[in-house]
C-alpha cells in the first residue's frame, strides 16, 4: 500500500470485535514500531503488551477508580462563570468509557521509549 495512502486511513479504533487476533500479527506491528524514526536514530523502544483481563486490570486500577467516582451529570452541569466547551463535553462523555474502552481491547500496548543523555547513560523521565 502506499505510503500516504496508509497515512490518510489510519484510524482509531474505540470498539473492538470479539474476534481473536493472532499475536503474530501484533509483534509485526511491534516490529515495525521499532523501526520508527527516533531522534538521534536512538531506538530505545520496548512495549509493554497487556493480553489478559488480570493483566489489564491490575494496569488500570488506578483509572478504574477514578472511573467509577467519576459523574459525568454533576461534571457537565456544574456552575461555571463561562460557557461549557466543546472539550468539556467530550470529556464529560468519554471519561466513563475509558476503562470499559481499555479493558475490553484485545491487547493493550503501552509504547515505553528510554531517552540517552549526551554521555550515553539511560535516565528516566
Amino acid at each position: 500500500m502506499e505510503f500516504y495512502k496508509v497515512i490518510n486511513q489510519r484510524r482509531t479504533t474505540r470498539e473492538f470485535l470479539e474476534k481473536e487476533v493472532d499475536f503474530e500479527v501484533i509483534k509485526r506491528i511491534l516490529e515495525a514500531g521499532n523501526k520508527a524514526p527516533a531522534w538521534d536514530h536512538n531506538r530505545n523502544w520496548q512495549f509493554i503488551v497487556l493480553r489478559t483481563d488480570e493483566e489489564k486490570e491490575y494496569a488500570f486500577s488506578e483509572a478504574k477508580a477514578i472511573a467509577d467516582q467519576f459523574n459525568a451529570d454533576r461534571y457537565l452541569n456544574m456552575p461555571r462563570p463561562y460557557p461549557i466547551t466543546l472539550g468539556q463535553k467530550m470529556y464529560g462523555y468519554a471519561m466513563p468509557r475509558q476503562y470499559t474502552m481499555l479493558k475490553e481491547a484485545p491487547y493493550v500496548i503501552i509504547p515505553v521509549f528510554r531517552c540517552k543523555e549526551l554521555n550515553g547513560e539511560y535516565v528516566s523521565k
